[in-house]
């Protein structure tokens, strides 16, 4: 380690000691020191600057990421290196669990202002320890530590005591560009965004911003990322307030932030091992799938196997290839029957996907057996109140109530474990792993762990449980590799992604709208992507409605139905699934023009597949996805609008799906080299935007010059 000290004070025998396991080395403020204190740590350079108290963490002769130095105030809000608000920390769990308590509403926010000490700990260690403005003088901790992955952990927080929530600021230009954050919808650059990385159930009333699966952190187009580590919720305002500044903030006394610089691939192959990477899928599941959901109110019973046998009969007559059937209500159905479709299914080559949710009710939306409520509440598996009582929510289905299912207890794992094998021991070959929002605050579970903690990793730890009861499934059935995707997830303590196959956006609105209908499924993938999470399923048509002033759940018309299939033919998965209240659309309620088009969108899907599985495997090994957006693509800034709208399959295939109603034509951006659409039109310049043809009935794609992807 090589440590320079600007003050002479610092100077001397001390320096001789810095790599004795500990040695604290006094400072007093004094205005004017640029440098304070320098270090290396591997391949980084880091800079204490103080009085005002800042940091920059350098690569090279590049600045990677640097403090605000004595910040500023905007909008209510303090921007500064390193601060603090005090009040009630959340390991004492907030009343309210809404997604805005990242820190305190109302009361003084203080800053670190100067360097009191400076202490290091063996060669890949160091701690600064500023004092604050607050009346008390209170004093914080920023220490850096070189990971054995390389990375860069930073550690900001209280150095005794708690605090309401701690935060951090830090400097940014006008033209870096932020990726990432999970399934936002809003842009591939989220510079200008206001962000709370919380789980939340429904996208509404703000479509844009809820989303089911954050990952807490960022690409930025910089050269580096950054993630930063636990459960809580954090919000954080990338340039919101200020076109100069960005800031993070988590209702705690200490938050942990994972930095790594260099290359996007070296980027996303470092943050990747830390959010973990969707495994490889069975092959089937990437094929056509055909969901047959159930109504919430109405579809029970008779009614909805009448909808199953129906559906039998159409695929026994369709004439494109099918690979999976999804029913989400089996459990309202005879288990005779269930297994007979799926012996039925099975003969014809096609698999069957059923469901699970995190939660037991009493309602009657028919997607869990006659008694499972009652079950898990008399035998203790479910989260409680204070008292010991269960703890009682409304169900996201009227009228009924529902428990949390509490998987730190090891009965109601136990218990859930049975539940999964059960499942697959009907034949079945994957099911859907729904919901996962539902921790409130007051939730006591069984290994302590706080509501407010909780929330985040519940997901995370829905998939842990999950596929642990896979893995010990396949152990007692050698040769059968079972399929689960997820609606909800994060990436803190545990990863989502290190666990489940997939993850579905859902609730996607049947229209043509940026927020929450087709044009938005592009950016959520993309941002999933490339923080370790690129098994993206969308539900094809779209599946809700919930916008005031129009319809209730209405059906895709042909031409969105169409367009969405397009856009799907080069997703990693290609999944038909509407909602049960609208009456699910399956290929077969449209025209035969529509069909027409939709088989032909089927073959281009199923051409993709092996290139997909290829890209796949690719990705496990290095983080860099198969999907991936156009500023990895050579020759098209991190800004570039069409970021948003097309996306690379690898380096040498470009998709750029029509995702506006009634367009017959569309721009599209090239990256540099040489193109041809569908690898055999004319031979296209790159970097440059060209206008293509697209009616209906086309997706226009593209391939690199003297490349075949799709093979011949």
């Amino acid at each position: 380690m090589i440590v320079k000290a600007v003050r002479k004070t610092m100077c001397g025998a001390g320096l001789a000691l810095v790599t004795a396991a500990s040695l604290m080395i006094p400072a007093t403020s004094h205005a004017g020191d640029e440098s304070w204190a320098t270090t290396r740590m591997g391949d980084y350079r880091i800079i204490i600057s103080n009085a005002p108290f800042g940091f920059t963490v350098r690569k090279g002769k590049k600045s990677v990421l640097g403090g605000l130095g004595k910040g500023f105030t905007k909008n209510g809000i303090q921007y500064a290196t390193l601060g603090f608000t005090p009040g009630r920390p959340a390991e004492l769990d907030p009343p309210v669990l809404d997604g805005t308590e990242e820190e305190p509403t109302s009361g003084p926010s203080y800053r670190a202002t100067g360097t009191g000490g400076i202490a290091w700990f063996g060669p890949d260690y160091f701690e600064a320890r500023p004092f604050t403005n607050s009346p008390t003088k209170r004093r914080m901790s920023l220490s850096f530590e070189l990971e054995p992955d390389g990375s860069l952990s930073i550690k900001a927080g209280m150095l005794k005591g708690r605090a309401g929530s701690v935060f951090m600021g830090f400097r940014t230009a006008g033209d870096e560009a932020f990726h990432g954050f999970g399934g936002r919808r809003e842009g591939t650059d989220l510079r200008g965004s206001d962000i709370r990385s919380w789980v939340l159930d429904y996208r509404y009333p703000d479509p844009t911003t809820a989303y089911y699966a954050p990952i807490p952190g960022f690409l930025s187009s910089r050269g580096y990322g950054l993630l930063l580590r636990g459960d809580r919720i954090s919000r954080w305002r990338m340039a919101s307030d200020s076109p100069n500044a960005w800031r993070v903030s988590t209702p705690a006394s200490g938050m942990k932030i994972s930095l790594v610089a260099g290359s996007k691939r070296k980027v996303l192959r470092s943050i990747t091992s830390l959010t973990g990477r969707h495994r490889v899928p069975p092959n089937w599941s990437t094929g056509v799938t055909l969901s047959r959901t159930i109504g919430i109110i109405g579809d029970a019973g008779g009614k909805y196997q009448g909808r199953v046998e129906s559906d039998l009969e159409k695929i026994a007559q369709a004439d494109f290839p099918i690979a999976s059937y999804a029913f989400e209500g089996w459990q309202a159905l005879p288990m005779d029957f269930v297994r007979q479709t799926i012996t039925d299914l099975k003969a014809r080559g096609i698999r069957s996907i059923l469901y699970l949710r995190s939660f037991v009710s009493n309602d009657v939306a028919g997607t869990e057996g006659p008694g499972t409520f009652d079950q898990a509440i008399n035998q203790g598996l479910v989260a409680t109140r204070a008292n010991g009582e269960p703890f009682l929510l409304p169900s996201p289905f009227p009228g009924a109530q529902a428990a949390v299912i509490d998987f730190t207890d090891p009965k109601a794992v136990r218990w859930w474990r049975e539940r999964v094998w059960a499942l697959l021991d009907t034949g079945a070959d994957g099911f859907m792993n729904d919901f996962g929002e539902q921790v409130e605050a007051g939730m006591k579970f069984h290994d302590g762990t706080p509501a407010g903690v909780m929330h985040n990793r519940y997901p995370a730890l829905q998939a842990k449980v999950t596929r642990q009861a896979i893995d010990s499934w396949e152990k007692r059935n050698p040769g059968r590799k079972a399929f689960f995707f997820q609606r909800a997830g994060f990436a803190g303590s545990l990863a989502s992604q290190r666990w489940e196959n997939a993850q579905f956006p859902a609730d996607e609105t049947v229209d043509w709208l940026p927020d929450a209908g087709l044009p938005s499924i592009i950016p959520d993938m993309l941002n999933r992507a490339i923080l370790g999470a690129p098994g993206f399923s969308t539900d094809i048509g779209g599946y809700s409605q919930f916008r005031i002033g129009q319809p209730f759940m209405p059906v895709a018309s042909p031409e969105l139905f169409t367009r969405w299939a397009q856009a799907g033919a080069f997703m990693p998965f290609f999944r038909v699934h509407n909602s049960g209240l609208s009456g699910a659309m399956m290929p077969w309620d449209y025209s035969e023009e529509t069909q027409a088009v939709w088989k032909e969108t089927v073959a281009l899907h199923n051409r993709s597949r092996p290139l997909m599985r290829r890209l796949w495997r690719n990705f496990v090994k290095t983080g860099v996805p198969m999907v991936r957006p156009m500023y990895m693509a050579g020759g098209i800034g991190p800004k570039d609008p069409s970021n948003d709208d097309q996306w690379m399959v690898g380096e040498n295939l470009l998709v750029a799906p029509v995702v506006t109603e009634g367009a017959t034509s569309r721009e599209v951006r090239l990256p540099a080299g040489c193109w041809k659409r569908e690898g055999t039109g004319p031979a296209l310049d790159g970097r440059a935007t060209v206008t293509v043809d697209a009616p209906v009935n086309e997706l226009p794609w593209f391939t690199r010059c003297g490349t075949s992807p799709l093979g011949n």
